[in-house]
């Protein structure tokens, strides 16, 4: 337990505050602190004392009473029965009603926390005691227990419970017409009755309340902690537990002792029997400003009504005029032991207010101190939601959570840094493993690669330059919409809105004309569908809207045909050259390997064969580089239907090259039966592409490489197909 505690005695209107510190000696006060009445939420009094009464107007004697009704006040009125039912446990004044604002003492709580700060004790341990007029009592009966017809032995704290907490719980929620948190209900056991019922004290904290309202404020308030608050006790059970702790009564001794509070506000009374309670009484009606013989008489009264019969101890507390009425009660019970509580308590001679005993009492069952916490009863009417951890920091909870989150950040950015530190090892890992792959390739190689790509790429561009001089105003589109207008303007008095494609072979056309016959015309014309017809007249002229559905024509452009008829249709595995244009079929790639792929690609072009005789070092180096060293290739300048004219060209460019390194023959394709004229024999694509690339200003603008069959690789063969063809002459003009 704590060393220091601070106890809190919560009065209807005033705080009454005792910080208590045990240590190895004793346990001392060290500073008392209250509100006082001038901070109570009803304002001043007109007088604050009796005193100050008007002069010449003399006090009435305090031992008159007044009462209207019976002697049990329950079968007639009391005389201004709202005035007393607010200070018979009215809630309405203390803040506890659910209908009423409760008293929130925050600033006051602040201020004497900021005092136990400036004396060493920071943030300490705080128990909290409500006056009766805060808490409901309810009395539960139970019934005789059969299989047990002895009562329990007494202990230090007086009779155990007869029964367990839910089965209490249940009982009450059948007893209690008002609501009732099962956190905030404490039980005390008392004494049975004659006829053998067992009895419990339920102790009821009502909703609300002034502490809970405080330490809610506190606990919403993000940037403050809330206060250790760890106990809320009642004065029932508080007083019970100080009174055993001053008797020290064996347990199951029959002295029984009268225990008196007289404050300011009410006055309580509970009749002791040994260790456990046997009654209790509140006497809100009764307070310290009634005479002393007044307060005697009630409670001789109350005796004679329990039954106590003859009393050996009498203990009391007193507000005002203690000794006048330890006087009275000395007179009026001589044969009993009389105890100031006051002196029994640390530092107890040094005070005059009652208010400070329960204070003292709270702190007292925080410090664990062996004189006095084994009398106390477990009565704690505090929700575990309003005690808070033990683990305390120095700071509200917020400044946690930030930091919380800045760690969490932190290490997010970590972990993020340590991934991109391990992703770009892994890619410098690779690209060393890269450049050493570089490093490794043949200079020589690869700059006829380059070569080769840069020829395949100036190939592209020209033949798509061609095909879209071809092209130009002959796709579907154009071809349709020229179609659709001049027919339009052949009519006159039509025009087009809108033109939009339906499908492939359709198109919609919204348009208007002056005259509906003409649109009837329009679409005999264009073998076309009318789907609407809407007559409109603006400005004394009849116009008609209509919408019309026109087919396309589908038939391929003859630029197209012309270059299927140029290319060939296929690629035919290799052995023709490779077409270029939209409609070129896909290259068998089942009879080309190694770097044929590559002049499938491009558009109209091959690659020629290697010439015969000596080889460079380059011709050398492409021969290594080939994968079928049985493919020949050679350039193809010229694609004629004549034989006369194949030798004319032939006899042409052998002339214009030499005739040594790119010898210059003529075959007739089996396919067609053209005569190609074609330029040097190359066993690689590459090489091919080369000398393509090297005297493209010498051959013509439409030379494609071709892959030549074994039998066309033989001279032999090749000029005895010549010869033979020129002497079979052909009608058709050569290209």
């Amino acid at each position: 337990m704590s060393a220091h505690a601070l106890g809190i005695m919560v009065s209807a209107d005033a705080l009454h505050a005792v910080l208590l510190e045990r240590t190895d000696e004793e346990t001392s006060v060290q500073f008392r602190w209250s509100s006082g009445s001038s901070g109570a939420r009803g304002g001043d009094l007109p007088f604050e004392e009796p005193g100050d009464m008007t002069p010449d107007v003399e006090e009435e004697s305090d031992d008159v009473t007044i009462q209207f009704g019976d002697d049990e006040g329950s079968g007639g009125e009391m005389f201004m029965g709202s005035e007393f039912d607010d200070i018979d446990g009215g809630s309405e004044a203390l803040g506890g009603d659910e209908g009423g604002e409760a008293w929130n003492f925050q600033v006051e709580l602040d201020t004497l926390l900021d005092e136990c700060a400036e004396r060493g004790y920071e943030d300490p341990e705080i128990a909290f005691c409500s006056s009766t007029s805060q808490i409901d009592d309810v009395e539960l009966r139970l019934p005789p227990d059969e299989t047990d017809a002895e009562e329990a032995e007494e202990t230090e704290h007086g009779l155990p419970l007869p029964a367990s907490r839910s089965t209490l719980l249940d009982m009450l929620a059948e007893q209690y017409e008002g609501e009732a948190d099962g956190e905030r209900v404490g039980f005390v056991p008392m004494h049975r009755t004659g006829d053998g019922y067992q009895r419990v004290l339920a102790l009821i904290a009502r909703p609300g309340g002034p502490v809970l309202s405080t330490l809610d404020s506190m606990q919403d308030q993000t940037l403050s902690r809330a206060p250790q608050t760890r106990l809320l006790d009642a004065e029932v059970s508080l007083y019970l537990g100080l009174a055993r702790s001053v008797l020290q009564l064996p347990p199951g001794t029959p002295e029984k002792t009268i225990f008196v509070r007289s404050g300011t506000d009410d006055t309580l009374v509970l009749f002791i029997e040994g260790n456990t309670l046997r009654q209790s009484e509140h006497l809100p009606e009764l307070t310290a400003e009634d005479s002393a013989e007044t307060i005697c008489s009630r409670v001789l009264l109350l005796q004679d009504e329990y039954g106590m019969g003859q009393v050996q101890h009498l203990m009391l507390v007193a507000e005002e005029d203690e000794e006048v009425l330890a006087s009275a009660f000395k007179s009026y019970f001589s044969t009993a032991e009389l105890h100031v509580l006051r002196s029994h308590l640390p530092g107890g001679d040094d005070t005059d207010a009652e208010a400070y005993v329960g204070a003292t009492g709270a702190a007292l069952r925080l410090l664990d101190d062996a004189a006095f916490a084994p009398h106390f009863q477990p009565v704690n009417l505090l929700a575990k939601e309003y005690v808070p951890s033990r683990l305390r920091l120095p700071v509200g909870w917020p400044v946690p959570a930030m930091l919380t989150l800045l760690a969490i950040a932190t290490l997010g950015f970590v972990w993020l840094y340590f991934v991109n530190a391990s992703t770009i090892s892994e890619k410098r890992t690779k690209l060393r493993a890269l450049g050493q792959k570089v490093n490794q390739v043949d200079q020589e190689a690869l700059r006829r690669r380059i070569d080769s790509m840069k020829a395949m790429t100036t190939e592209y561009a020209a033949a798509n330059k061609t095909i879209g001089g071809l092209l130009r105003g002959s796709n579907k589109w154009s071809r349709g919409l020229a179609t659709v207008t001049g027919q339009m303007n052949d009519l006159r008095g039509l025009t087009i809105n809108q033109w939009s494609p339906q499908s492939g072979t359709e198109v919609t056309i919204l348009g208007r004309s002056n005259d509906r016959s003409k649109v009837v015309e329009l679409a005999q014309r264009m073998d076309g569908r009318i789907l609407g017809l809407t007559f409109t007249e603006t400005r004394d002229v009849s116009l008609y809207d209509f919408e019309l559905t026109v087919p396309l024509d589908t038939t391929k452009p003859e630029a197209i045909e012309y270059w299927r008829e140029q290319r060939g249709e296929q690629l035919a595995a290799g052995e023709e050259g490779v077409e270029m244009g939209p409609d070129a079929p896909a290259p068998d790639s089942s009879t080309t390997a190694g770097p044929s792929p590559m002049a499938q690609a491009s558009p109209g072009t091959g690659a020629p064969a290697a010439p015969t005789g000596a080889e460079s070092t380059g011709d050398a180096q492409a021969r290594r580089d080939t994968l079928d060293a049985s493919s020949v290739w050679t350039v193809v300048v010229a694609s004629v239907l004549e034989s006369a004219a194949a030798q004319e060209a032939a006899r042409r460019f052998r002339k214009q090259l030499d005739g040594d390194s790119h010898p210059v023959q003529v075959q007739q394709s089996s396919e067609n039966g053209r005569y190609r004229v074609g330029v040097g024999r190359f066993v690689s694509v590459q090489n091919a592409l080369a000398m393509l690339q090297d005297m493209s200003g010498t051959l013509p603008e439409g030379a494609w490489l071709l892959k030549m069959t074994e039998e066309d690789a033989d001279p032999a063969s090749a000029e005895a197909a010549a010869s033979t063809s020129s002497d079979q002459p052909d009608a058709e003009r050569s290209v």
